[in-house]
């Protein structure tokens, strides 16, 4: 039996979706052009491009103003592009799939109509999946501007672990589209640490870390002998200076340089632990 669901939809929201699928084809075809050398000299950009992209969102923003769409209670408007139906033979695969549903969704977002607890819900998680579509199809700075938007959604619905999830998501794509690429050590170096601040016990392990490298080179540049007491006695001394300094002038040189080395940096890693701890248990 033929399936007659696109013959419900609204003509309306029919030419709304139409509007939209020319709209994304046309932007789809720039995405050819990244990398490209522009009239200025430099390249072209994911960045670049998403500044048309958001002139054509509000081309089409504009059109549904003066549209008659009838409401459609919680469902969101273009249901249809959100989620196709496979046996839909306007069905678009790959990144131009993609921008269809981002542009649907941004229209969605942007759009002259209230959205309701229900319809911010299916919003974010439908920006949350395309982000990381996105990002796989190599367009991680429209993966950023998904993940964006899923994060106020989630703010609207108060799901405090989605908004962390997303802005963590969101970090990284941005990262991911920085360029040149020695831009990126730093943000690097912040996720491989504490995730950008929103995994603060990741620390830990490098704090653990840290203890067990200081306890092994005291026993080793200081320690008379090396047995088990020694090392006992190297992990004591390590330890205790991570937290609070101790006396180093009866130690030799390199003993000494160590210490100090390692209580700054267990000053410095502490007070970005509990910095980390504060705002995420204060929300601050």
């Amino acid at each position: 039996m033929p399936d007659n669901s696109a013959d419900q939809t609204p003509p309306a929201v029919r030419s709304m979706i139409d509007l939209i699928g020319r709209q994304s084809a046309h932007y789809a075809l720039r995405l050819d052009e990244l990398g490209t050398i522009q009239d200025n000299g430099k390249p072209l950009t994911e960045r670049n491009l998403l500044a048309n992209f958001h002139h054509r969102v509000e081309q089409v923003v504009v059109e549904y103003e003066k549209s008659n769409v009838p409401p459609r209670g919680d469902a969101l408007v273009f249901e249809q592009v959100h989620r196709p139906s496979p046996d839909d033979p306007d069905v678009l695969h790959g990144p131009a799939a993609s921008i269809r549903k981002l542009l649907a969704l941004e229209v969605e977002f942007r759009g002259p109509r209230r959205l309701s607890g229900t319809q911010n819900m299916y919003l974010a998680e439908l920006y949350e999946v395309l982000g990381g579509v996105l990002k796989k199809s190599g367009l991680p700075a429209h993966a950023a501007l998904a993940y964006k938007r899923a994060t106020y959604c989630f703010d609207v619905a108060e799901d405090v672990t989605a908004q962390d999830r997303c802005r963590l998501a969101r970090a990284r794509a941005k990262r991911q589209a920085t360029m040149p690429r020695w831009r990126r050590i730093p943000g690097f170096v912040s996720d491989m640490l504490c995730g950008y601040g929103f995994k603060p016990f990741q620390l830990l392990a490098w704090i653990a870390v840290q203890l067990v490298l200081f306890t092994i080179l005291y026993w080793i540049w200081e320690g008379k002998q090396l047995t088990w007491h020694s090392l006992a006695d190297a992990a004591k001394v390590c330890f205790t200076n991570y937290l609070n300094p101790v006396g180093v002038d009866d130690l030799n040189a390199r003993a000494q340089v160590l210490l100090l080395v390692e209580s700054w940096t267990g000053i410095i890693f502490l007070s970005v632990l509990f910095a980390l701890l504060v705002r995420r248990w204060f929300r601050f």
